[in-house]
This record gives structure tokens, sequence and C-alpha cells, in this order.
């Protein structure tokens, strides 16, 4: 699908406020659009930005001087080395790491080890009813196998598709397992339409065919954003650590790690029943020591990984760092116990090398990092 006329203009206009040639008319074209609260990344086209050291140093000018101003608008400045393009806009964050510190390294000043570590990919493990397991990325895409009426697809893009040829008639349900290591992430089509994106270090367990049983019930650790399909007949349900969500048709996020403070379930559209407790679109369900707690959430934030992006609002480097390690299969270790509750705001795309992640970071001077092996070391900055 070709781009909107829209978005290309507003590309081709952030090229030019980075390289300071807007003229007087653009430049008020271009705050209006900045003004706005669009949360849509704007990308500037690798074809626009062939020099991009000059566009590195235009970004580290840019922030410099919003730095100085006395009412500092607030942008978050990237480049996107996934889609190779030099520079992302996202408006309505904090700045880059934050605004508030007055002179910036350069990029490059870090302690860390010359072998880099890449960032997680599109792989997973699928456990058959029979205790087969499958490694995803070790096979061809296209048609896996069929069980009981339902044909199981492997696609290139990090995808399992089951399709239902035939109604399930077994009243006890078969399961299959789909499980993430640290590092890996996938997305499944259960039989029903729904769909389960898998973040890093997590499994979900679903019956191989709903179509005999009352309710479609799943079964999550670590992380997974749903889009259920409706059906009023049987309500979908996910149990998860200490706690049952149940929906009719709906999206949202459930954060189930085992080190994590809380269980955090995350509402984005439709309602959904959090061990009895309404949830409203924009609202999360903390659940803690037995209690939950309803609070407001940018949800944004919190589905960022789906979409590609560490994307932190006042939020700690423990918090950070836990995020960081399962998605480059790394340990972390702080030398001073009070850095982890130092708070970050910003965006990063999650697929760049880990020292791209480490430097931006630094950008704070709140903290250094080192990379020895598989093991980050978190310390003051000197």
């Amino acid at each position: 699908m070709a781009k909107s006329a829209d978005k290309i203009r507003l590309e081709d206009l952030a090229h030019r406020y980075l390289m300071g040639t807007l003229s007087k008319e653009e430049q008020q074209e271009f705050d209006h659009w900045f003004n706005t609260t669009n949360e849509e990344p704007i990308a500037v086209p690798e074809a626009l930005a062939e020099d991009k050291e000059a566009h590195r140093l235009a970004i580290l000018k840019k922030i410099r001087k919003e730095l100085d101003a006395e009412a500092p608008r607030k942008i978050t400045l990237w480049r996107n080395i996934a889609a190779a393009a030099a520079v992302v806009f996202v408006v309505g964050l904090t700045a880059l790491f934050y605004l508030k510190y007055q002179q910036r390294p350069e990029p490059g000043s870090t302690d860390l080890l010359a072998s880099d570590i890449a960032p997680g990919k599109n792989a997973a493990t699928l456990t058959l009813a029979d205790g087969k397991k499958i490694v995803l990325s070790a096979l061809k895409d296209g048609k896996l196998l069929t069980q009981a009426g339902v044909e199981i697809e492997k696609r290139a893009d990090g995808q399992l598709i089951y399709k239902q040829k035939h109604p399930g008639t077994t009243v006890k349900p078969e399961y299959n397992t789909l499980t993430t290591s640290r590092g890996e992430q996938y997305q499944v089509f259960l039989p029903d339409g729904s769909k389960v994106w898998l973040n890093a270090a997590s499994s979900v367990k679903f019956p191989l065919s709903f179509g005999a049983l009352k309710e479609r019930r799943v079964y999550l650790t670590g992380e997974a954003y749903f889009e259920v399909s409706k059906d009023k007949l049987r309500p979908f349900r996910v149990v998860s650590e200490q706690q049952v969500v149940t929906v009719y048709g709906t999206h949202f996020n459930i954060n189930s790690y085992g080190d994590e403070a809380a269980v955090k379930t995350t509402l984005l559209e439709g309602s959904v029943d959090v061990n009895g407790t309404l949830l409203k679109p924009n609202q999360q369900a903390v659940l803690a020591g037995g209690k939950i707690n309803v609070i407001p959430v940018r949800v944004e934030n919190v589905v960022a990984w789906k979409n590609g992006y560490f994307r932190f609002s006042s939020e700690s480097l423990e918090s950070i760092m836990r995020k960081v390690s399962r998605w480059y299969d790394v340990e972390v270790e702080f030398q001073n116990p009070s850095l982890k509750n130092v708070e970050f705001g910003g965006v990063v795309t999650r697929y760049t090398t880990i020292s791209k992640v480490l430097e931006m970071l630094e950008l704070t001077e709140e903290a250094s990092f080192e990379l020895k092996g598989k093991t980050i070391i978190v310390k003051n900055k000197k």
C-alpha cells in the first residue's frame, strides 16, 4: 500500500527540520504537526538520509538546543535501525532519555565489549499434545501437520496459524503449548481466530480445538498481548499467576513474569474481568499480595514491545533492565543498588544491538554500563 501524501510530506519535513533547512512556512507547518497529540512515529526514509553521521550530529544539536530553551518542547528522537531509516520522531513523550541534563557524551563513549549482542528474533518451540517438541526456526515455512481436524501452518513472519478444518468433537481437549525462550518472540493465531503475541521467556497453552468446549480457556506464563475473537456463547479465559481474566472479544495485555512484583493486566479496548474486577480501556489491574489495584495507564507504553520498541515513562532502571535482560538474553548486575531506583523516560527500538540501547541509557549521565560476555554491569557514572 502506498504511503499517504500527508505522511510523505511529514517525512520530508522531518528530514529538513534536522538539517536546518525549513523555510518559515515549512517551520510553521512542522510546528503544527509537532504540537498535536499524534503518537505515530514519523521516519525519515533512507533515500533522504544517506549521510547518517550528519543526521546524528543534527539530532544532538537539536536536543541541546531544546535543553537551552526556557520552555523546551518534549521530543524523542531515535534512528530506526530495523527499517534502515535515520530518524524516528515520537510526539508526546519525555525527551530522549531525559532532557534535564545539559551535557551529553558522544555516542561510542560507553565501556562496552567489542563483541556486541544482537536483538531477539522470531523463534519458539511448539509442544504437541503427545509431548513432541518442534523447534519452529528449524522448519521450513508452510503446512506443518494436521491434528484433530486442525491444520497448523508456519509463516515466515514469525506466525503460527491454527485453522479449524472440521468441528471438534472431543470432550476432553488436547493441548498444544507455544514457548519462547529469552531472546525470542512469536505470534499464534488460535483455532477460533484469536491472536496472541508472545513476548520473550513466555508460554501459552491452548486447546487444539475449541469446537466442543463451553469456554475458551488458555494458560499463560510470562507476557502476551491478546486480540480475542468475539463469541458470546463461549467466553475466553486466560489463566495466569494468581488470576483468571475473562473476556468475550477485546484487546489486552498480561504481564505475569515470575520476577515481577505484580501481575499486570492492561486493557486497550472492550472490557475484561480480572478475578471479578471489571476494567475499562486504558486501565490496568495490578495484582500483588492477593489484592487488585486498578490504575490509569498509557497503553502505548505497555504494548510497545509488541510494536518493536522499548518505551518508558518514569520507569525504574531495575524494571528497564529486566526487559533488556529477557530480550537480549543477558544477565544484569548492579554495582550500586541505589541505581535500581533511577527513573528514565524515552523510546528505543528493540531491533538494534544491545550496545546502542545502553548508549542511549548512558545519555542521562546517571549510570554507565559495561558488557562482559553476556552480563551487563551497571555502575555509577564516573
